[in-house]
């Protein structure tokens, strides 16, 4: 997915209250995106970072990743995001600019997800 600065990358969100980590991916997924059904297959990996929030305080961010399928293929994106294309695994590294994100989506594929 494009976000509105235009860099692409994945859903990802923040935990609710109460809620485990696949109740998140499902939710901020659904909200991202419109999918209502996921088939979570494996956990990939964490990555961490840092940035700097538009009132100038440093925040730091957890964010884990997992390989879901699903059958829907009619995206509605939220608000949060300008664009979103279906791609394969090697347009996928090209899209990706950050370097963690194109290090966890090839994790992914060296352990055969995809």
């Amino acid at each position: 997915m494009k976000n509105r600065r235009g860099s692409w990358g994945f859903p990802q969100g923040h935990k609710e209250l109460g809620e485990s980590e696949l109740e998140t991916l499902a939710r901020e997924v659904r909200e991202e995106t419109g999918i209502r059904f996921l088939d979570v297959m494996s956990f990939i990996g964490t990555i961490r970072y840092s940035y700097m929030k538009l009132n100038g305080i440093r925040s730091h961010k957890e964010v884990k990743f997992y390989f879901a399928t699903t059958p829907t293929r009619d995206i509605v994106i939220s608000y949060e995001h300008a664009s979103y294309k279906w791609v394969s695994f090697l347009n996928a590294l090209n899209f990706l600019a950050h370097r963690q994100l194109k290090s966890i989506l090839i994790k992914g594929h060296r352990t055969g997800l995809y």
